[in-house]
């Protein structure tokens, strides 16, 4: 059974941010009805919070952020532990569309030769050991094979992964109701024009401009938690670079 009043409070308390009841009611059953007999409150928490940054925050979230009335832009980030917020527009300002999407279309001829794109988490070996099936065992050694041929041709150009030029990034933040545009400072290792719409972020601190109630981001303010509703999936890089430019993707 999952302890809805001990969840919602371990929440709060780690990322600031209340849930819906309602919301949270429906989470529970599922949980209950997928993984019966998680007694342990922290095992809890895990769950909820895992199926909380696939939700959509306007219906998992009450607001947080505060506003001035009379402009209803954002006055200030909220005190620790900051505040949860979802990421519902990234674009780099500071590089051309075109070269972007120039760079787009070269990594993804670059993935789809078969190499290892390297913003994803390196195979584990001893999980490939203990993982028996025959699909894995021929993905594992095709990744081995590719490993190999691609550490032999290492000062061959056209094996080297193309990079998304990063310049500026502007992001437009949402607690579910208020919209916060927000915009880089300085380069956040954590943030990329790659992450998918509906990620979910937690800003611990910053400088918000007024009188627009721009929120400055800097490298120690913001931290990247993951997630994405499923109503987002369409909404890559690539198809937003496509319709800035009006480009039909082939």
């Amino acid at each position: 059974m999952i302890d809805r009043e001990g969840v919602t409070h371990g929440i709060k308390r780690k990322y600031g941010v209340t849930l819906r009841p309602s919301w949270l009611e429906q989470c529970a059953k599922h949980i209950e009805k997928e993984i019966p007999g998680t007694h342990h409150l922290e095992a809890q928490i895990r769950l909820v919070f895992e199926q909380l940054l696939h939700s959509e925050i306007s219906l998992s979230c009450h607001p947080t952020l505060e506003t001035n009335p009379s402009t209803a832009t954002v006055t200030r980030i909220p005190a620790a532990p900051g505040v949860f917020l979802q990421i519902q527009e990234i674009m780099d300002i500071g590089v051309s569309k075109f070269s972007m999407w120039e760079a787009l279309r070269e990594k993804e001829d670059f993935e789809q030769r078969g190499i290892r794109p390297s913003y994803l988490a390196p195979v584990d070996d001893d999980d490939d050991e203990n993982d028996n099936t025959a699909g894995v065992f021929t993905m594992q050694t095709q990744t081995q094979t590719q490993t190999q041929t691609n550490t032999q041709n290492l000062d061959d150009p056209v094996d080297r992964e193309p990079k998304i030029p990063h310049a500026m990034l502007k992001l437009v933040l949402t607690d579910g109701k208020t919209r916060l545009p927000a915009i880089e400072m300085a380069p956040v290792p954590q943030l990329s024009v790659e992450l998918p719409i509906g990620t979910k972020v937690l800003v611990t601190r910053g400088h918000v401009l007024q009188p627009t109630g721009t929120l400055c981001l800097l490298p120690d303010c913001i931290q990247v938690l993951g997630g994405s509703p499923m109503q987002y999936q369409e909404l890559t890089l690539r198809s937003r670079i496509e319709r800035i430019l009006d480009i039909k993707s082939n």
